[in-house]
């Protein structure tokens, strides 16, 4: 139940940052999570692409790393992604 909570933290967490720095496709994510949670980058993946498919697909790297935090928490390292172009 925990990481179903904390995916779904992580997927409106990106999606808000996504549209603040206006990225439409994520080419790498890397986070931190605790080291007991079972969120994985496969399962992470597969959670973003049915919850933020316009910004995740095939393109997209993600990297799970694990260290001691609290269960509820993942700490987004980094977000490396294509900008939407901006008409002058």
């Amino acid at each position: 139940m925990h990481d179903t909570i904390l995916l779904n933290k992580i997927s409106d967490s990106l999606d808000s940052l996504c549209r603040t720095h206006n990225i439409k496709k994520i080419k790498r994510l890397s986070i931190i999570v605790d080291k007991n949670s079972h969120v994985t980058s496969d399962s992470l993946y597969e959670y973003l692409r049915n919850f933020n498919s316009n910004l995740t697909g095939e393109w997209t790297e993600i990297v799970v790393e694990k260290e001691t935090l609290d269960s509820e928490v993942a700490i987004l390292h980094s977000i490396e992604g294509e900008k939407v172009e901006r008409e002058v």
